[in-house]
């Protein structure tokens, strides 16, 4: 039985960020979505949800897809 040793110079991936994140429209930034005050989530189909929501720059309510 041989053993195989191997070294990671650098990872294969990247760190991703799974949080969940919205769209912003009054600056078009994606912002995460655990800071928000969040209206309403709509199931759109399976997997995509539409979020509804204040937004924390402006204070207007905003609507946008959740992305992961």
């Amino acid at each position: 039985m041989d053993t195989e040793v191997r070294f990671v110079e650098e990872p294969e991936r990247q760190f991703v960020d799974r949080r969940r994140k919205v769209w912003l429209e009054c600056d078009s930034e994606l912002y995460d979505f655990r800071g928000m005050q969040v209206l309403r989530i709509r199931h759109v189909v399976h997997g995509v949800a539409l979020a509804r929501f204040f937004c924390p720059r402006c204070g207007k309510k905003h609507t946008s897809l959740l992305f992961r």
